[in-house]
């Protein structure tokens, strides 16, 4: 039986699946350009290879290169939009954002389904497709392209829209289907379970991988392999609360050697100066990121939005923030990435220019190693918290702050660990699921009148961000969060 899907025609040769859809296995087949699909249409492993580009493609214009970034900030206790601003985001100010209609749910929620469903849709080939006769990438290993895609979607989706692993109503998971099923209204499934099937789908691409030695289909790490494969099961691991396993798998990057240094009086480090510039693609410390270009660009908005230098030049660290990092911090000293200089904006204090991704059509970045670090101190916290604080502390010296010098113990440990980590990876996709995954209060370090712009309390209903209203609507199975 065939059935039809609609591909934007700028992509149609790659493969390129999207949809739109007020439930997220249901197509809209209003776009122009139709296609029908049947069991023939991926029969080769060029035709398999073409279409997993085609995914990466979807990846890459969802939110993961746009919104997903930004609301962890602006979400998060660090970011904010300036008192001037084109009005878009100023609800994530007053935390107000997170609604059944409309909101920031809609968006992520529909993006991260649809490259789930295109996943889906390509895996249903699988073992159908010969390899090719003249050698090359395994169809074994194209289609482990897919399974970390759809992997790394659901765990995102997980660290949104539900509890906290172990935590609270662990029915309340996500929907979770394998399969290409355009009339499928899924329930909820348990946390646990998603989790399992995420770590499921990452060792046994993983394992693909390993096998293949020529399983990348992109250079500068435009797509996913096995090191990233390793750092995503780490962080898979901690948020399962399995911390000897997350530190396996991070010292098993941290091992690879290559991580970003900058530190010490090495201010000048081109390295660091330049990752987030189309010059650092290339850079050792990136395991995967988004490719974007000016041909096929991705859908970043992140030079739009935010610092100085985009259309809408609104969006930026909290100064007092910034501030509590000494000069002798490369990350503060060297204005790559952070520079005081916004001292036109009516915000008082003023805002900190964020300045990754502003410079021209540079890849957004989405695993790189240095996360390793952090993912290793954060599950040693909870095993033992002066190991945690050795490892975080000689990070630091030896890779940001030569002068570091702070001794702490008990909670105080995670606490850096956070603070460590929001000013290392600002803008990159982690503040406000960390803030939650470690049950931390959000309160915004930027102030009017001496008052926070807004607050997330531990405990509120926010943490868990709510169904929208459209997949309300469709799917008479979905339970909604709590107290929408």
């Amino acid at each position: 039986m065939k059935n039809r899907i609609f591909i934007l025609s700028i992509l149609a040769s790659l493969g390129f699946l999207s949809s739109c859809s007020d439930s997220y296995l249901q197509e809209d087949y209003s776009d122009p350009t139709l296609i029908s699909y049947d069991e023939s249409t991926i029969r080769t492993n060029q035709d398999l290879q073409k279409f997993i580009r085609g995914l990466y493609s979807r990846l890459g214009s969802s939110s993961f290169s746009g919104d997903y970034f930004t609301y962890q900030e602006l979400t998060g206790d660090l970011g904010f939009v300036s008192a001037r601003n084109s009005g878009y985001f100023i609800n994530t100010n007053a935390e107000n954002h997170l609604v059944v209609d409309g909101g920031a749910s809609s968006g992520i929620w529909s993006s991260l389904y649809n490259t789930i469903s295109n996943a889906n849709l390509i895996l249903s080939y699988e073992g159908k497709v010969p390899d090719d006769p003249k050698g090359g990438v395994t169809s074994k290993a194209l289609f482990a392209h897919a399974k970390v895609i759809r992997a790394y979607n659901y765990l995102a989706l997980l660290g949104l829209f539900s509890p906290n692993y172990g935590e609270g109503d662990q029915s309340l998971g996500v929907p979770y289907s394998t399969t290409y099923n355009i009339e499928a209204k899924l329930p909820r499934e348990t946390v646990p379970k998603v989790v399992d099937n995420v770590i499921a789908d990452l060792t046994s691409s993983l394992a693909d991988f390993e096998a293949d030695n020529a399983s990348a289909i992109f250079t500068n790490n435009n797509s996913f392999n096995a090191n990233a494969i390793k750092l995503l099961l780490a962080r898979t691991y901690l948020y399962k609360k399995d911390y000897e396993k997350a530190i396996q798998f991070a010292d098993q990057v941290i091992d690879l050697g290559g991580e970003l240094v900058g530190g010490g009086t090495n201010t000048g480090n081109t390295t660091f100066s330049t990752i987030f510039t189309i010059l650092g693609e290339n850079n050792p410390e990136i395991l995967f990121q988004i490719e974007y270009n000016n041909i096929i660009p991705s859908n970043n908005n992140l030079q739009a939005y935010w610092g100085t230098s985009g259309a809408y030049k609104q969006n930026f660290m909290a100064w007092a923030f910034w501030n509590d990092f000494p000069s002798t911090d490369v990350r503060k000293s060297n204005v790559a990435w952070y520079q005081n200089n916004a001292t036109t904006y009516p915000d008082d204090p003023k805002p900190i220019n964020v300045k990754k991704y502003l410079n021209g059509p540079r890849d957004v970045i989405l695993l790189r190693k240095t996360e390793a670090f952090f993912i290793k101190a954060e599950a040693q916290y909870h095993i033992n918290p002066a190991t945690a604080f050795t490892t975080l502390k000689n990070w630091v010296t030896t890779h940001r702050d030569q002068a570091y010098s702070k001794s702490l113990t008990g909670t105080a440990v995670l606490d850096e660990i956070l603070r460590q980590k929001g000013f290392e990876f600002f803008l990159e996709g982690m503040r406000f699921t960390d803030m939650k995954r470690n049950n931390k209060a959000i309160v915004k370090v930027q102030k009017a009148n001496n008052v926070p712009l807004g607050e997330i309390p531990v405990g509120d209903r926010r943490f868990i961000w709510p169904i929208p209203l459209s997949e309300i609507q469709t799917n008479p199975n979905i339970k909604q969060a709590p107290n929408y």
